[in-house]
């Protein structure tokens, strides 16, 4: 009931991003952590999209199977 009060303070939008930015620091938010990132407007911060350096693909694999004693 808490959090829906929440609602009525900030926009609802606001509250389901700050949810989502909560969730995405732990599991188990707690309503403190919700209402602080509210008060300090971390809410509307635009978060990154971080792409992953996959480097595996750009040397692939060094030695074989029949190094490894498969044959495939």
């Amino acid at each position: 009931m808490a959090l829906l009060k929440l609602a009525d303070k900030y926009a609802v939008n606001r509250l389901e991003a700050a949810c989502e930015k909560a969730l995405s620091y732990t599991p188990n938010p707690s309503y403190k952590s919700i209402q602080t990132i509210l008060k300090t407007s971390q809410d509307k911060v635009v978060r990154e999209e971080t792409v992953p350096n996959d480097t595996s693909a750009e040397f692939g694999f060094t030695r074989g199977a029949d190094y490894y004693g498969r044959n495939s």
